[in-house]
Order: structure tokens, then sequence, then C-alpha cells
């Protein structure tokens, strides 16, 4: 007896993010709920619970306002944890440049401290910051690799990334409402973390 018969039809795109070279070490990432379609290539940061999130660049964020009487201003970064060595602080007199480390050295002489893992800052300008001149922190959230596979958590809560290795440089992306190839600094994280573009 012979059965002819045709079950089903599997399509599967295969582009990953992995890439030639030095074989990459790829996992499971748990994702944050709620955060739409993924693409494949799209780097990924981790928020506070430990869930991936898009890797982003933070720019401007108020850590207070002068009043012409303070130079000592603290607060919390909102997207915690923090790359280390990527914290800057500014009145637009005096900035403040991390070391890694977690402390900040002011260009006229101040200091201050960053907590990496909570986002906790505070830091002493040298001057009392001008009356009405907002105190502002940029930095990258913490890099935690580059998710392999094209994902949609309103289906799915974890995804596959390259956390050590190779990976396609031409289908890196910053970010997901408007992505953007990755800069030179952010390239530079990469390589830092073990991940190489090609």
């Amino acid at each position: 007896m012979t059965i002819l018969g045709k079950t089903a039809t599997i399509t599967y795109d295969d582009q990953r993010a992995r890439g030639e070279g030095h074989p990459p070490v790829i996992v499971s990432r748990k994702l944050k709920a709620g955060q739409g379609e993924l693409p494949v290539g799209l780097l990924l940061a981790r928020d506070e619970a430990g869930e991936a999130v898009p890797f982003e660049a933070v720019a401007g964020e108020a850590l207070g306002i002068g009043n012409g009487a303070t130079k000592t201003y603290d607060g919390v970064l909102t997207k915690a944890p923090i790359h280390p060595g990527t914290v800057a602080v500014t009145d637009g007199v005096e900035a403040f440049a991390d070391d890694g480390y977690g402390r900040l050295a002011g260009s006229a002489g101040g200091t201050g401290t960053v907590n990496y893992a909570t986002g906790a800052v505070a830091v002493n300008f040298t001057a009392n910051v001008a009356n009405g001149t907002e105190v502002a922190a940029a930095y990258f959230r913490r890099l935690h690799g580059v998710l392999d596979e094209a994902v949609d958590t309103a289906a799915s809560s974890s995804g596959l990334a390259v956390v050590h290795g190779s990976v396609r440089k031409d289908v890196l992306k910053v970010g997901v409402a408007t992505p953007a190839a990755p800069s030179a600094a952010v390239l530079s994280l990469l390589a830092e973390a073990g991940i190489w573009p090609n």
C-alpha cells in the first residue's frame, strides 16, 4: 500500500545576525513583553528586571535645574543598567567624564560618582550652577548582545542573541521605531564586549 500526501508547508526566513569568522556564542534571552516586532541585528540591553530591551544612547536626561546657589546635583538615570565609561554630565560650563570605574571627573575640578547597576549619579560642580540652567546626563545603556532572529514580542517571550563572536555588520540596528546603523562609538562598545562586526 502506498500513501501519497502533503501534510504541511513550512517557510522560514533564515536571515540571522551571526557572522563568519569567530564562531558566535548564541544564548536565549528573555525579552520584555509588549515591545512589538524586534528586527534581526537589533542591539540589546537589559532593563532593571534583567529582561532584554533595545540598546540605546540617552542624551540630555535632566538631573536638575540650577538655582545659582547650588553645586551638588544627584538623581537616578532612568535607563539603568549603564555601560561603564559612557556617562557624561554637564551644565554647559563644566563637563564631567566617566572613568569606567564609577567616578566622574569635572573639567574644572568637580567630582562625582555613578552606580552603573542602579543608575544613581551625583556630581559636585566647582562653581554654583547658574539660575535656570539644566544639569543633564548622557550615557549608553549596558550592551548585552545582538538579536540573532526577528521576534514578535506579542507572540514570544524569548529570542536568540549573539553575546560573543562575529556578527554581520550589514544587519546591525540601534533602535526599533527608527532603526539606525551603529555609530563608531557603539561599534567600539561591541568590540569591548567581544562581539565583532564583519
